[in-house]
């Protein structure tokens, strides 16, 4: 009888010889038990391994293998059993099985036999075998030339998708622009002549690829099949969750879900940033059906909500929707939700993985620009994860034909989503998922498991990999599950969960104290920072610092403390890489491209076993961010690690902390949400370190005052300018008193605050602020100090505001020159002092000057930060005026509705700079003779800034003056 004989060697150690194998079955079995001596590691894991090795081993062809329905090939057999241990070159009889099988299963047989080995087909003649690898080499020439003519098809088609493109962005505006006109058989026109423009070139993307040498299929056949005539082949790409032959998931398609016009059947869009499908994803096929028919009934249906507890698999039905249908869409987008503040910066990253930005643009322009560009396009899914803030998603939201997916455990969803209940899982769906991860336990078993955890999955998927690890019999585990289980989990987002979700966790987490103390020690620090990536990097360096090290009494990293293994890191950095893996694979952690993450819910668990040691562990956290403190948010080089590290500085409280590392980091936080665009989330980030460092170190303390300054920046950036001074006013005094004059914290504030002084029509009051603040910064840190510069550059724009045209222009001049010595031509400061100049020159009559300058500054706004930008809104309002008096009214009159139109969209329609726009446009109305629009303008423009600015602000004074003109001009 035919099986895997055991033998043992000189050292009484086990070992496994498979030459007794008469089948892939018992090959199978082989290999199952070589895997059970090498600790039983995953699917998952044995596919990343070779990964990092720069081989393959697919989890679904690995399932097949050891299940016995595939016989491998050697290549895939020799990967397997070598990342299990075994050396194949030390141990020829896993190769040797494999050629004696191969004549069997008709498998392909690559190399000749070693000296000794046996030969792997006795029964076929030499020349035979000569001539079968003869017709392996041309097989393999014919598949190159195939891959050949992809490649051309590919670029033919992505130059036709970027000419289509073009006619698009044409078209659809003329197409829009005659539907509110009302011409409804004009726009269908267009839009028919849309679609004959995109045939044509697709069309001829599909000529140039045929004519391509070898693009062939079979064997000599020409290829009769031209590119997609709706979107580009997707590139050749490996994902995470499986092998993507040009484009295409090895993951079997949903065989009802039938893909869209020019697509493959479980293929995935270009555009794609969803984590790896779950391979043993189970059950939930009703609600997937319900999802996909509510999602395919229009725009009515556009919008769902999954709405359930913690824990109950919405996050993976979501998953499962996306991988199942991704065939159905060319962009397919996933936000992580639970701070409403950052979803801003992953929408706008998806505008610029669709090249619609540049990377670095500010989040209100990059949103602005993505929502103009998903209206107008359908076969888009956005999926927003965790979302309990329905205000903070809804302003998201792009609208137009696409689909967007929310998770969610609130409600409150009615009005801008339908919800979707997802429920605990059916009892045979849970039996289902529990026997997936373990085969062998027995349908009654498995229910009685499904009844202690309740039905939820979370707790289903952790219990069963928590089996199939330790191979522990279910009539034990139910009994340590009554011994082992922590406190019930209380209010708040865990309050839901009962009893046996905990006890799972807990049982994970001994076994891994077991296996790999420091695979433990990762859990517990990542465990008080966000659910969300943590990098791999940042925990080496921690492990590499002197405070990973730190030998405190009683503490984290005394002997026997939470993070004691940690010191190992130190010595051993592919030990922490080690015990990262160990918690994937024990179900605590989930594997990240870089990084690891943590589900909140086992946060949660980690969290309360810690008791009187979670305050320690959780200082350490906050020093692991510490350490990865971005750097100067200021320079856009730095915003991609910000945008990493900041939902991580929310999760550890930086309003809790007394750590002056962690203090500098929060500050710089919410500078760096104020100078990316999202002035809102640094003023909420900043009041709350504000208000809780002042009642903690008494408001003369120095982070104390830090703060007060970023929340009178964000207050200033909203048009609050009242607000602003009073935070100036009493953190001023008090950080000359506490500082010094000299201070760097004073020196900023005073900046600052003149800045605000100007904006609330104090000109004297802050030209004599600045100057002195400019005097101080050039004794201390010399004139090119960007600091200096950015003092210079406002104390001119207040010798503008006072009439003092020639000076503010000398001074801008020469800030300029420096500027673009030390920063670049394109730094944000530079291009502001630039705008700055131009409208010196233009107050002074020197128009073409001031055009031409203008005109540089704009396009190099436009170019780096796109359309919507501040930046490039200042710049194209200061233009339009200097076209006004050079007497182009038509130029001026686009450019400056538009500008108003974008304003009002980007900042609202009383926002002090949207008020300033208007009455530019207004003068400029009027110059054209229209005088009733002009004069409608500025009287709305006026009364807003009455209930904005204050009726004596210079400001509203002057606007009130030019509405008196146009009433004379309406008169005569």
């Amino acid at each position: 009888m035919g099986g895997c004989a055991i033998s043992m060697n000189g050292n009484s150690t086990d070992h496994l010889d498979p030459a007794s194998a008469a089948s892939k079955e018992e090959l199978a079995r082989c290999l199952r038990m070589l895997r059970i001596r090498a600790d039983s590691p995953s699917y998952r894991d044995l596919e990343k391994q070779a990964l990092q090795l720069g081989r393959s081993l697919p989890r679904t062809t690995l399932g097949e293998v050891l299940s016995g329905r595939r016989f491998p090939s050697k290549a895939f057999l020799l990967v397997f059993v070598e990342l299990c241990g075994v050396d194949p070159a030390a141990d020829p009889a896993w190769e040797s099985a494999w050629n004696r099988l191969a004549v069997r299963y008709k498998a392909d047989v690559r190399a000749e036999p070693r000296p000794g080995a046996e030969d792997p087909r006795p029964d076929q003649s030499r020349q035979e075998l000569r001539a079968a690898r003869q017709r392996v080499r041309e097989l393999e020439e014919e598949v190159s030339a195939l891959h050949a003519a992809a490649a051309a098809r590919t670029e033919a088609s992505r130059r036709a998708g970027e000419a289509v493109g073009r006619a698009v962005e044409a078209w659809t505006a003329v197409a829009d622009e005659l539907d509110r006109r009302g011409e409804r058989t004009l726009a269908a026109r267009a839009r028919t002549a849309l679609a004959e423009v995109a045939e044509a070139e697709f069309a001829g993307a599909g000529a140039e690829a045929e004519a391509v040498p070898g693009a062939r299929t079979g064997a000599g056949t020409p290829s009769a099949s031209p590119a997609p005539a709706t979107v580009p082949a997707p590139p050749v790409r490996t994902v995470a969750h499986g092998t993507v032959v040009h484009g295409t998931v090895a993951h079997d398609a949903d065989p009802d879900a039938a893909p869209l016009p020019g697509r493959v059947s479980g293929s995935l869009p270009a555009v794609w940033n969803v984590e790896p499908r779950n391979p043993e994803f189970t059950g939930r096929g009703a609600v997937l059906a319900d999802l996909r028919r509510r999602l395919g009934t229009g725009s009515t249906g556009g919008v769902q909500a999954l709405r359930g507890v913690g824990g109950v698999g919405k996050t993976q039905i979501a998953i499962e929707y996306a991988c199942r249908f991704a065939s159905h869409y060319d962009v397919v987008w996933w936000i992580a939700a639970e701070d409403p503040a950052l979803i801003g910066e992953q929408v706008a990253a998806l505008a610029a993985e669709l090249a619609l930005t540049e990377p670095g643009t500010d989040t209100a322009t990059a949103v602005a620009v993505l929502k103009a560009h998903l209206r107008g396009r359908d076969r888009w899914l956005l999926v927003f994860d965790n979302a309990d803030d329905r205000a903070g998603v809804a302003k998201w939201l792009p609208g137009g034909p696409g689909h967007v997916l929310i998770t969610s455990r609130a409600g409150g969803w009615e009005g801008i989503a339908t919800t979707v209940p997802v429920d605990v899982m059916e009892r045979d769906e849970s039996v289902a998922l529990l026997r997936t991860r373990r085969p062998e336990l027995s349908p009654e078993d498995a229910d009685l498991l499904a009844s202690a955890l309740a039905d939820l999955p979370l707790a289903l998927a952790q219990a069963g990999g928590f089996l199939a690890e330790t191979a522990t019999r279910v009539g034990d585990y139910l009994a340590l599950l009554d011994t082992h289980a922590t406190a019930v989990l209380t209010e708040g987002a865990t309050g839901d969960y009962r009893k046996p979700l905990a006890g799972a966790i807990d049982l994970s987490a001994t076994r891994l104290a077991r296996l790999d103390p420091l695979g433990l020690a990762v859990v517990r620090l990542c465990a008080f920072l966000a659910p969300e990536s943590v990098p791999v990097h940042w925990l080496l360096e921690f492990g590499r610092s002197a405070a990973a090290r730190e030998p405190l009494a009683g503490g984290a990293h005394a002997p026997g403390g939470p993070l004691a293994a940690l010191a190992l890191a130190d010595t051993d950095p592919v030990a922490l890489h080690r015990g990262v893996g160990s918690a994937v694979r024990l179900g605590l952690a989930t594997s990240t491209h870089d990084g690891v993450r943590l589900h909140r819910l086992v946060q949660a668990v980690i969290r309360d076993q810690l008791g009187a040691d979670a305050a320690d562990v959780r200082r350490h956290a906050r020093t692991v961010l510490v350490q990865a403190a971005p750097g100067d948010p200021e320079d856009p080089a730095t915003w991609a690690t910000w945008a990493r590290v900041v939902p991580h500085l929310l999760a550890v409280d930086p309003g809790d902390a007394e750590s002056p590392g962690l203090r500098d980091l929060a500050c710089d936080a919410a500078w760096y949400l104020t100078e990316r665009g999202d002035s809102e989330a640094s003023a909420r980030l900043a009041a709350d370190l504000h208000t809780r460092w002042t009642a903690a170190s008494g408001p003369d303390d120095r982070h104390v005052l830090w703060a007060g300054r970023c929340l009178a920046r964000a207050h200033r950036e909203q048009g609050r300018y009242e607000a602003a001074h009073l935070l100036y006013g009493a953190s001023m005094p008090r950080s000359r008193r506490a500082l010094g004059e000299d201070d760097p914290q004073t020196l900023r504030l005073a900046h600052g605050y003149a800045i605000n002084l100007r904006l609330r029509g104090h000109y004297e009051e802050a030209e004599r602020l600045q100057a002195d603040t400019l005097d101080r910064y050039r004794r201390l840190l010399g004139h090119d100090h960007p600091h200096a510069l950015h003092s210079a550059n406002h104390l001119g724009v207040d010798l503008g505001a006072l009439g003092r045209y020639e000076e503010a222009r000398e001074l801008h001049e020469e800030t300029l020159a420096r500027y673009r010595r030390v920063l670049g031509d394109d730094h944000p400061d530079t291009l502001r002092s630039a705008n700055h100049l131009a409208a010196d020159l233009s107050a002074l009559g020197r128009y073409e000057q001031a055009r031409e300058l203008h005109e540089e500054t704009l396009a190099r706004c436009r170019r780096a930060f796109g359309e919507d930008s501040p930046h490039t809104l200042r710049a194209a309002d200061s233009y339009g005026t200097t076209l006004r008096r050079l007497g182009r009214l038509d130029e001026a009159h686009r450019l400056q509705r538009e500008t108003l139109t974008r304003y009002r969209r980007v900042l609202g329609d009383d926002h002090p700079q949207t008020l300033r726009t208007a009455h530019n446009f207004s003068e400029t109305l009027l110059a054209r003779g229209e005088a009733e629009e002009a004069h409608r303008l500025q009287a709305d423009a006026l009364a807003a800034a009455r209930r904005v600015l204050g009726a004596e602000h210079p400001e509203t004074l002057h606007a009130a003056r030019h509405l008196a003109l146009i009433r004379a001009d309406l008169d005569r």
